[in-house]
């Protein structure tokens, strides 16, 4: 034990000095759950947990649940909605079957607009935690997992932007025939929204209790699948003055999936989301969204996996004073295996999101790349380029944020991980007042047994 605490604070000193042995190529393969990128443009970089080092940014489409936006593999995932965990950890096993996966990780960086302001810039050093326990207990090929989660972040020149989140919930997957199979999850989540992403000058408390469901029936190689998602979140503000933010969102989604060969799926898809504001004050805001979508999702085809969706969407609101909205939408994930031990994934969407403040709603347009390398055994990089355009509808203004981020991770044990992250962003826009720059270093630890 004490050598690993010897090990633990040389790495915390030395972090870059791994990196000068990423000379030779390594053979170990890029495995198929590693995470893809969200789209949040956050600084998680290939470790365990790792959250955003700006606070946590807004959700771009804040009526998904999980299962209801891109998916659609071709074979029987291992985790339908249960919390997945890492391959590489090495659970505390009790007598009665249960698994632990603690985990933990610890970053301190320099923000150097945490505001993300273009006027009033303020730059600050923080530190960020983030430790997390799952339990996990299988029975007869069915898995249930419960997940605890703490977040939490300090900035020595910014003390308004602090921010405490957590998470807890429980889940289940199971397999009732061959054919036949349904997860669910339920849990409440304490978050906040940062100052950056809305009109207030405050970061904005917030909780949720949240539902989610999915059905499949169809075999693995059958000739047809079929998918239904159901999800419900209660989400209440916690700041004074913010009641009229507090809103119920409901959503329900359907996919039929048809084999075209071996390794091809042609599918169809339709989902609905509702979101009804609670207070009279932005009863103008409850909306209902409609996306409509047809496309393929294929799996290891030459050397690439991916499913690309295209379609439509409308947004009505519910008084009629808001002019409803209808266009193109669009959801594609692609991943191009070159080599074993490297992956590209190419990302495309256009959806909506309600206001946060400016406009009567949100159409944002994402396009990401992120590369993944493994250059030995230990040492992996992960590089991404993308940019969101915002468009904010009845204002005329559109900001185009365009992000670039580096990072590296050296693994000193198996159980043990150090890097450091590099991301910008150059936010330009319509509105003078919008246009912002920022720059954030990072430097990471995660653990786990």
């Amino acid at each position: 034990m004490f050598n690993k605490y010897i090990t633990v604070c040389v790495a915390a000193v030395f972090p870059l000095g791994f990196v000068a042995s990423a000379v030779a190529q390594s053979t170990t393969p890029v495995q198929p759950t590693e995470q893809q990128g969200d789209g949040g443009y956050s600084l998680k970089g290939s470790t365990l947990k790792a959250p955003g080092a700006n606070a946590q940014q807004t959700t771009a489409a804040p009526y998904e649940i999980s299962g209801s936006s891109i998916s659609g593999a071709t074979k029987v995932t291992e985790v339908i909605l249960t919390t997945p965990v890492d391959a590489n950890a090495a659970p505390f096993k009790t007598d009665s079957g249960l698994y632990l996966y603690p985990t933990a990780f610890a970053g301190f960086g320099y923000n150097s607009n945490v505001g993300a302001s273009g006027t009033a810039i303020v730059g600050s050093s923080f530190y960020n935690v983030a430790p997390q326990l799952v339990a996990e207990i299988k029975n007869k090929g069915d898995r249930y997992t419960a997940l605890v989660s703490a977040n939490s972040t300090r900035y020595t020149s910014s003390v308004d932007d602090n921010y405490n989140k957590s998470e807890v919930g429980i889940a289940g997957d199971n397999y009732f025939t061959s054919r036949a199979r349904a997860g669910w999850s339920i849990g409440q989540v304490n978050g906040t929204d940062p100052r950056s992403s809305n009109v207030r000058t405050t970061v904005d408390q917030w909780h949720s209790t949240n539902l989610n469901g999915r059905m499949i029936y169809g075999a693995p190689e059958a000739s047809g699948r079929v998918e239904i998602d159901v999800g419900n979140q209660i989400k209440a503000y916690d700041n004074t003055g913010t009641d009229r933010l507090d809103l119920t969102l409901t959503s329900v989604a359907g996919r039929v999936f048809y084999r075209l060969g071996t390794r091809t799926l042609a599918l169809a898809e339709v989902r609905n989301a509702q979101a009804k504001y609670a207070s009279a004050l932005s009863a103008a805001s409850s909306n209902t969204e409609r996306r409509y979508y047809a496309g393929l999702t294929w799996e290891a085809s030459a050397a690439t996996t991916g499913i690309i969706k295209v379609g439509r969407m409308t947004k009505d609101f519910s008084e009629g004073t808001t002019e409803a909205y209808g266009g193109g939408s669009w959801e594609a994930t692609v991943r191009w295996l070159p080599l074993s031990y490297s992956a590209v994934d190419f990302q495309t969407a256009k959806t909506t999101g309600d206001s946060s403040g400016v406009g009567n709603y949100q159409v944002l347009t994402s396009n990401d790349i992120i590369w993944n390398h493994h250059w030995t055994r230990s040492v992996t990089s992960r590089i991404s380029v993308g940019a969101l355009t915002t468009d904010f509808a009845g204002t005329g203004r559109t900001d185009t944020a365009t992000n670039y981020a580096l990072t590296l991770d050296y693994s000193v044990l198996r159980w043990l991980k150090i890097g450091v992250d590099f991301a910008t962003t150059d936010n330009t826009s319509t509105d003078p007042n919008a246009v912002y720059k920022r720059n954030i270093t990072m430097f990471t630890l995660n653990a786990s047994l």
